[in-house]
């Protein structure tokens, strides 16, 4: 062996998969530390399974995409956290204490938005149908209503001139470049033709459904037309995607902006910006692009289309969720039980969760990475499947390289701060983890972990079923 091999440990594992936004760490003991808390120690105060968010990791991706797009648009930013992605208010919180705006879809995550704290002037409300409820109090709030549809104009219209308020709308616009996307295929959504796919998706208008929108509310007493929105999401790493999306739109908003007049204030972009380690890919989890890249690349289409009209350049908003919240969460489970079949050389190393908790995995196939949280100097000696303890496959990592780990050892699954909490499930009954936030040494709890009796608290068994006593 060369004296310049370097034997693969969970820890080189760790150190060669960290971003710039990640405070992840090896203590001297050779165990996890997340920010200044080991692994184990929170497993001890707070449980196994355990979801954990760095609120450090959280403050910094929100700065970072702020930056980025401020470095690269004139016009104030607005960065708006989709709480989709993660609904826990004390995330909410902390991005509301940066300044964040939000993306809401419900009157729960309008509910949780301004539990965690909320500007209303930076919140806006979208879906392809919202019912009055959800449209009565983004009104009531003060909240921009992105409209989907020039159907959903007389909702918003009945319902704003019943309670006597104006209200900031906005047009989705349903963005087809199709040069681009003619033989574009997705590295997240396995889809035969993707262009065809976004035809039919129930998202957005055309221009000329946009163009009839604009006439029917100029000049109108309640509605105040405030701008443009798109969004295609998490469709692929590739910034000449955002660039076609972006210049699209832009081309769109030109030539409307020729034929209306309409000179939007704001231009909501959505979401969907992939980060540096980017399990979304579905295989290779290394994304070489940073998201300067996105933000430069998206920029640069707009301002040259809207420079060829001589329109006003609006402000630019966004709603990133999975980049702000994804490599915040770590997702800590505790080893049960370790099958070995010598005669099949299969290793099944299973753990207290399943992929009930990490639903992304069974969804869309998402790759993550999975390391030893102690003895992290040990070097890799196997590939297992790392898998849940459900009656289904649950695999969270296939071939998972790990040390000779012991049952009660703990293993941390990165990336898990986006659409972990959010689609977690109680397929076999299984009540969902705690999750605590850590930031240096401290840590709290900021969702308790539920019991048997909550996964059955809302069911109802009519009397003439009980069993006898």
């Amino acid at each position: 062996m060369s004296n310049n091999t370097v034997i693969q440990t969970p820890e080189t594992s760790l150190r060669q998969a960290l971003t710039t936004s990640d405070h992840l760490d090896v203590s001297a003991e050779g165990d996890l530390l997340i920010e200044g808390a080991s692994a184990r120690g929170l497993i001890e105060k707070f449980g196994s399974p355990l979801y954990v968010v760095s609120e450090a990791t959280l403050r910094a991706n929100y700065r970072r995409i702020k930056s980025a797009f401020e470095a690269n648009w004139p016009e104030p930013v607005n960065v708006m956290y989709a709480i989709k992605a993660n609904p826990n208010t004390a995330v909410r919180a902390i991005l509301h204490q940066e300044g964040a705006g939000g993306d809401c879809f419900s009157m729960g995550e309008i509910q949780a938005t301004f539990d965690g704290g909320a500007d209303p002037e930076k919140i806006v409300v979208n879906g392809s149908y919202k019912p009055d409820d959800v449209l009565q109090r983004a009104i009531e709030l003060g909240l921009t209503i992105n409209m989907d549809s020039e159907e959903e104009v007389d909702a918003v219209e009945r319902i704003a001139d019943k309670i006597g308020k104006s209200v900031r709308v906005a047009i989705r616009v349903k963005v087809l470049p199709e040069e681009y996307f003619k033989n574009f295929t997705s590295d997240c959504f396995k889809r035969p033709n993707f262009f065809q796919g976004m035809q039919r998706s129930k998202w957005g208008e055309t221009v000329n459904g946009a163009k009839r929108i604009i006439r029917r509310l100029q000049n109108h007493k309640n509605l105040r037309l405030y701008g443009y929105h798109t969004h295609i999401g998490r469709a692929s790493r590739d910034p000449n995607m955002f660039a076609a999306i972006g210049g699209e739109l832009a081309r769109n908003i030109g030539a409307l902006y020729a034929e209306t007049g309409f000179a939007p204030t704001m231009v909501d972009l959505g979401g969907g910006w992939a980060r540096e380690r980017d399990p979304e890919a579905s295989g290779d989890v290394v994304n070489p692009h940073p998201i300067e890249d996105y933000a430069k690349a998206v920029c640069d289409a707009m301002a040259q289309q809207f420079h060829e009209v001589s329109m006003p350049l609006p402000q630019v908003w966004l709603e990133p969720g999975r980049y702000i919240v994804g490599n915040a969460g770590v997702l800590l489970t505790s080893i049960g039980l370790i099958k070995r079949d010598d005669e099949l050389g299969f290793t099944w190393v299973n753990v207290d969760s399943s992929t009930n908790n990490l639903l992304q995995v069974d969804l869309f196939g998402y790759t993550y990475k999975a390391i030893a949280a102690e003895g992290m100097a040990r070097p890799i000696t196997q590939n297992s499947d790392l898998v849940g303890l459900t009656c289904v496959p649950s695999v969270f990592v296939r071939d998972c390289p790990l040390p000779d780990v012991k049952v009660g050892e703990i293993v941390a699954v990165l990336d898990a701060g986006m659409y972990a909490e959010a689609k977690g499930y109680h397929f076999n009954s299984l009540p969902r983890p705690a999750t605590a936030l850590v930031s240096g040494k401290f840590s709290w709890l900021i969702r308790r972990r539920e019991t048997v009796q909550d996964v059955f608290a809302t069911m109802v068994l009519p009397e003439r079923l009980r069993p006898e006593a």
